[in-house]
């Protein structure tokens, strides 16, 4: 009985050891074939049919697809990339790769497929002569556009080429185009009447949106910095006017590209035409003007004021970083910028000798560039004296004199008093005493 027990345990035992000797043939096996399958021939020749897709496994048309591969090593060839196929409406494109390499122990088996569609790669790795009949290149966050197109009457315009982002479709005659697009904002643009439709439009899945275009009037008017009319080029997107005004009834761009032309001068103008529809475009013609130059003398430093005046209704305004004051002392000149204080202009500078004459020159501009000089000097002597300050567009500033005329009046009237008070003390003593 004994004998049995143990002949049954052998058996088990064998039966155990056997099966793991199978085991561990099938994973050498596996192994071997893994290591086969990983490997490729040196100078190998590949096919690949690869197919674009979408998240939903829809073919995409139109995506750039490169195929990334060793072409060698031994003659330093290295790592190569085709040129870029562009798959068709079933999404498909075939690519055949050539490896040159001789030396088994060289060749790298490695390919890197690269699809690029509106903006957006995706990449997939495969070893060559091991891979699937068909490679599959998926964009998860591609999603469907459709889109119909309509003018302001609610009528498709149709066989009309459209943009969106940097793809070109045309519109069927029911005015929709169905395209493949990359989740985010999508730019579409569609040509009408003398501009653009353009929308930006948020695509987070598969979408349908109708585009109806909207029209706008809109006026401009060119006028000088004094508000009087000026005869200028005014150019709304390709469109050209000659005038003072130009009435433009209707247009389909919100936001068109509007440039005002007047002799040399040029503006691009802002346009918005949601906000608002007429717009005023002036140009600054006047130079700003420069009046009350003061010079004072105060503890050993001089201070030259003066105010800028850049008038009119549509003046550009006195720019203060191009203003300067240059002055010349002994021969030697330099440049201040002024300060404002109090609405003036100033600068401070230290007070030359005494009977020195100091000459100065104000040059200022406005903010469209035009320029006006003031030419001014100014004659240092002692603190209590008071110098005359020439300047100001030619003029001269003076402290007031007085008037000899008025001085001797002053005391011819005078003596006159005295005269009269003298005859009537006189008269008030001979009625003194005759009583």
């Amino acid at each position: 009985m004994w004998k049995k027990v143990m002949n049954r345990e052998n058996v088990k035992k064998l039966v155990v050891i056997s099966l793991l000797k199978k085991v561990f043939l099938l994973a050498i096996l596996l192994i071997a074939n893994a290591s086969w399958a990983a490997t490729c021939e040196a100078g190998f020749v590949d096919t690949l049919n690869i197919k674009v897709i979408d998240y939903k496994y829809r073919p995409i048309e139109g995506a750039a697809v490169t195929v990334t591969y060793q072409k060698d090593q031994t003659t330093g060839k290295g790592y190569v990339t085709t040129n870029a196929q562009y798959t068709g409406a079933d999404g498909m494109v075939t690519e055949t790769i050539r490896n040159i390499e001789v030396f088994q122990g060289r060749v790298a088996c490695d390919i890197t497929i690269s699809a690029e569609y509106d903006g957006k790669t995706v990449t997939r790795k495969l070893t060559a002569q091991n891979h699937p009949v068909e490679t599959q290149v998926r964009f998860e966050t591609v999603y469907l556009l459709n889109l119909q197109v309509v003018d302001r009457f609610g009528q498709p315009l149709s066989n009309t080429s459209i943009r969106v982002n940097e793809m070109y479709r045309n519109t069927s005659n029911s005015g929709t185009v169905a395209i493949l697009v990359n989740k985010g904002v999508v730019d579409v643009a569609v040509p009408y009447l003398s501009g653009v439709i353009s929308e930006k439009i948020t695509v987070n899945d598969d979408l349908y949106y109708v585009l109806q275009a909207r029209i706008y009037s809109m006026k401009i008017k060119v006028v000088d910095d004094q508000g009087q009319p000026l005869v200028a080029d005014i150019y709304v997107e390709n469109n050209e006017y000659r005038g003072s005004e130009a009435d433009v009834p209707e247009i389909a761009l919100a936001n068109p590209i509007v440039k005002v032309v007047y002799g040399s001068l040029e503006k691009e103008i802002p346009v918005n035409l949601v906000e608002k529809s007429e717009y005023t475009v002036s140009f600054d013609l006047t130079p700003p003007e420069i009046r009350n130059i003061e010079v004072k003398g105060k503890e050993g430093m001089l201070k030259i004021s003066f105010y800028v005046y850049d008038s009119g209704a549509f003046a550009s305004g006195a720019d203060i970083k191009e203003t300067k004051v240059s002055y010349t002392v002994g021969g030697i000149t330099k440049t201040a910028v002024p300060y404002l204080a109090s609405g003036a202009y100033e600068i401070e500078i230290p007070a030359p000798p005494e009977n020195t004459l100091l000459r100065f020159t104000i040059t200022t501009y406005d903010k469209e560039g035009n320029m006006n000089t003031v030419n001014g000097e100014y004659l240092v002597i002692p603190e209590e004296e008071v110098p005359p300050v020439n300047g100001e567009n030619g003029g001269t500033v003076e402290e007031p004199v007085e008037d000899d005329l008025g001085i001797i009046l002053v005391a011819l009237g005078g003596i006159v008093v005295l005269a009269l008070g003298y005859l009537v003390i006189r008269y008030v003593r001979g009625l003194s005493e005759e009583s």
